[in-house]
């Protein structure tokens, strides 16, 4: 499947370029994965996009809660995100102002950042409850080679594919293969929206 005009590329639960899911993991038959070109360094964009305490900016009605080594919520700033670092994404109407939304708590697995010679960074995030189970995570992968024009001609701007996947379920009574597809429905609407307004902040600079 080609990319979109706005450089977003999808195939139910598998990555569109290797035909393997973008961490290399065997997906799950309702996992949601979905890539986006950023005009941007892969540090950079891992920087801001694996790295939750942005994503109230870019994930829409959503606000973060960082707990620290207790449990008990710390300010972002002295929170830092790494291998068993814990937080909770609040969804809602009303969540960016402070009230009461959809809690999501993860903890960090996986904490990779991207090295030299164009290796790709991954973080994993294993769901905890009290509404979700399951993991997500994010890869993002330099495009070696692959440059946008800049206003100068010697000045090419990097770019990066970044992959975000989701394989969720709802906890409680209900089996996980009743849950997971209608996870599945709602996180792909959820992650489109997403994407593209991170498109247009990072455009926005």
């Amino acid at each position: 499947m080609a990319p979109t005009r706005e450089g977003l590329v999808t195939s139910g639960d598998r990555s569109v370029a290797s035909g393997e899911p973008a961490d290399g993991r065997t997906a799950g038959p309702h996992r949601v994965e979905l890539t986006h070109v950023l005009p941007l360094g892969a540090e950079r964009a891992f920087a801001l996009v694996a790295d939750v305490r942005t994503h109230p900016r870019w994930v829409p009605l959503s606000r973060g809660v960082f707990h620290g080594p207790e449990g008990s919520p710390v300010p972002a700033t002295a929170w830092r995100p790494g291998v068993g670092a814990e937080f909770t994404m609040v969804s809602g109407p009303f969540a960016p102002q402070g009230a009461p939304g959809f809690p999501d708590r993860m903890r960090i697995t996986r904490w990779e950042p991207p090295g030299g010679e164009g290796r790709a960074g991954r973080a994993t995030y294993l769901k905890l409850g009290p509404a979700l189970l399951g993991e997500a995570g994010i890869v993002v992968v330099p495009l070696a080679g692959h440059h946008l024009p800049a206003a100068a001609a010697h000045e090419p701007v990097a770019r990066c594919a970044v992959t975000w996947w989701e394989d969720v379920y709802l906890a409680g009574p209900l089996p996980r293969a009743v849950t997971a597809p209608f996870a599945a429905r709602v996180l792909d609407l959820m992650i489109r929206l997403s994407l593209r307004r991170l498109d247009t902040m990072v455009a926005r600079g």
